[in-house]
């Protein structure tokens, strides 16, 4: 989903497809282990007993996680010798 096609808000049970994690069960996840980031940078709001997820400041807190990537070596990316040497 493109930024614009993001939609303004949704409900933990409704989340959309196209939306990273793709499922409420993996959302609860994801939210669950990025919570303190996550209310700090105003993701999430309480309406009633619902959490709700604000598009626009979820793609936002994504965006902000590019900058984690480049150095992200996974153990598959790796030859043995450098499983040893770690």
């Amino acid at each position: 989903m493109t930024k614009s096609s993001i939609p303004h808000s949704w409900t933990i049970e409704s989340w959309p497809a196209g939306v990273y994690p793709n499922t409420a069960s993996r959302a609860r996840y994801v939210l669950r282990a990025n919570r303190d980031e996550l209310i700090a940078a105003g993701v999430l709001a309480r309406v009633g007993r619902e959490l709700v997820v604000l598009g626009e400041r979820y793609s936002k807190w994504l965006q902000i996680h590019c900058a984690d990537v480049p150095g992200y070596q996974i153990a598959p990316n790796q030859t043995a010798r450098d499983h040893v040497a770690a």
